[in-house]
């Protein structure tokens, strides 16, 4: 724990954010220092912990101006939502409590020091999913980042959040991370989620329906938006998607691998109509150190598999027909590992005559068969697909500012984050 303490620290520092577990905390009136370049903020997100712990907790600013936990973490824009104001610190601050460091070490919450930088952002905004709640920005104007803490300990598996009612159209672009905003641009092909979404078949093709799914056992996400963005309820929970149905013949949707979870097989049945064309596919990444993730397209006798290791960038794939469900399992992986995968289905045109399935295949990658029947609208100055209904979306331009090392160990710092609580 301290091994991952002492990495978190420095690696936050680096980078002029920090995500800090209450529980490293010292007590016994001992002076924590907040290191981070002034002028900062602070949020708290401690939704399963005891108030009158927290209320013994402070956070003292450099004209000796004491603010509790409990205040921090109650701290809301308004108190039927969940969106936290920060404690603003001009110059320095430290946290000390009278409390014992093993009364510390209960507590499951977090507090998250932003930068300068985004404490002047009005467009960047933490909410707490410490209750159900919409989050409507689809009247929202240029860019915005949107980052989500979960320290709800009540639900199964624990700190897990449920997202639903996904609505989105227009020229809008929503793409979600895992762990903590940086600031910066971000590394292409780096999301775990997006809307539009990137194929080995299409670019930035957004779907107007959106599987509701969840994010598991996961403290810090964020959601980076432009053109306006979604609306979508999100609310403590876990929505087990085994053995469900898609709802739409052209859709999309997500699945994330429990940190610490056991390796096992998920099937998600497709909603189709034999009478169409069509094609599927998914995108996967994440960190499983010596293990592989499979994901699979069947129907009867026939199957295609995507089986490989996943790494920081994600990986696309599709085949050029909707199968009777989507398989997705992992092997080999140590514990604490942690994949996602976005998954879709795409309906075409009505066939022109009888179809024959391929049968068993290989696994698949970019450049791979043509999706029969299937058009594709390119833009010649932006270079990206249309789904009808949707309009043509305007090209996505990430730019990788950061090597591929730093990739990784940021989103081993993300598993660490999962695993220890942080």
């Amino acid at each position: 724990m301290m091994k991952f303490l002492i990495f978190s620290t420095l690696f936050s520092i680096t980078l002029g954010q920090q995500l800090m577990s209450l529980s490293s905390f010292k007590g016994g009136n001992e002076r924590n220092d907040l290191k981070v370049d002034a002028p900062f903020g602070i949020y708290v997100s401690a939704t399963s912990d005891s108030a009158a712990v927290l209320a013994n907790i402070y956070v003292v600013l450099e004209d000796g101006n004491k603010t509790s936990l409990n205040q921090l973490r109650n701290n809301k824009l308004l108190q039927n939502s969940g969106e936290l104001q920060p404690l603003v610190v001009p110059a320095s601050a430290y946290l000390t409590t009278s409390s014992s460091t093993t009364a510390l070490k209960a507590l499951n919450g977090v507090m998250f020091l932003c930068s300068a930088a985004q404490l002047r952002d009005e467009k960047f905004h933490v909410i707490d999913v410490s209750m159900s709640q919409t989050i409507n920005l689809q009247t929202t104007t240029g860019d915005g980042t949107y980052f989500f803490l979960n320290t709800h300990m009540g639900t199964n598996p624990y700190r897990s959040s449920i997202i639903s009612q996904w609505k989105q159209g227009g020229y809008s672009r929503a793409f979600l991370y895992a762990g903590f905003p940086l600031g910066g641009t971000q590394v292409k092909n780096t999301q775990i989620f997006s809307n539009p979404m990137v194929s080995d078949k299409f670019d930035n093709a957004l779907f107007s329906n959106v599987e509701k799914f969840s994010l598991t056992n996961t403290v810090a996400f964020y959601l980076k938006v432009s053109n306006g963005g979604p609306s979508f309820r999100i609310e403590p929970g876990y929505s087990n998607v085994d053995g469900t149905t898609t709802t739409s013949t052209t859709t999309t949707g997500f699945y994330m691998k429990n940190v610490n979870g056991a390796d096992n097989t998920v099937t998600i049945h497709t909603k189709r109509d034999n009478k169409y064309t069509g094609s599927c596919g998914a995108n996967t990444h994440g960190h499983l150190p010596g293990g592989k993730v499979s994901v699979s397209v069947n129907d009867g006798a026939s199957q295609y598999d995507d089986n490989s290791a996943v790494n920081s960038f994600f990986t696309p794939w599709s085949v050029p027909y909707v199968g009777e469900n989507f398989q997705i399992s992992s092997s080999g992986g140590v514990d604490g590992g942690v994949y996602y995968v976005q998954y879709f289905t795409l309906q075409g045109p009505a066939k022109s005559g009888s179809t024959i399935l391929p049968g068993r295949q290989t696994t698949a990658g970019p450049g791979g068969p043509t999706i029969p029947g299937h058009v594709e609208t390119t833009t010649k100055s932006s270079g990206q697909t249309s789904i009808p209904p949707a309009p043509t979306l305007p090209g996505h331009v990430e730019t990788t500012t950061k090597s591929s090392a730093i990739i990784k160990l940021s989103l081993f710092a993300i598993v660490l984050i999962g695993v220890f609580g942080v």
